[in-house]
């Protein structure tokens, strides 16, 4: 039989609700876990802010938050893209529509500094650099088939 008692708490979770009193600080106490899910053929924990009362999961706040596509699946079309290839050439080695991929890469040109930092590592590039990819990047989709 299993211990009885409260649920473990998960210290290096912090609660992502920007009116939250405890909004973004971890070790706190505040967050337990609230279940797990099946998304995009991975298990997903939720987790629950007793501070506030919101309910999160380890997707919220990030740059995969919402999408339906695996995780790999948008990193290797988001590096295709880095490495010049057309959105129709990536929409076609993915087997995804065309307007996923422009979607991937104008939340990318959005969230840069998030995208940065999950998949620039390693890298010696400026920031001023970095930047400048992702204007690239942004130019690229055609105004009018912008999502």
């Amino acid at each position: 039989m299993g211990k009885r008692g409260p649920k473990p708490q998960f210290t290096d979770v912090a609660c992502p609700n920007k009116g939250c009193k405890l909004y973004g600080l971890t070790g706190q106490g505040n967050v337990t876990g609230n279940g797990t899910y099946i998304s995009r053929g991975e298990k997903t924990r939720r987790y629950r802010c007793h501070a506030c009362g919101k309910a999160f999961c380890n997707h919220t706040g990030t740059f995969y938050h919402d999408l339906r596509k695996d995780d790999k699946t948008i990193d290797l079309a988001l590096k295709m893209s880095m490495k010049g290839m057309s959105v129709q050439a990536i929409a076609d080695v993915l087997e995804v529509q065309p307007a996923s991929v422009k979607r991937w890469l104008s939340r990318a040109a959005e969230q840069c500094d998030k995208v940065n930092d999950t998949m620039m590592k390693n890298v010696d590039v400026s920031k001023v650099e970095m930047d400048e990819l992702w204007v690239i990047i942004q130019k690229n989709i055609p105004t009018n088939e912008k999502l």
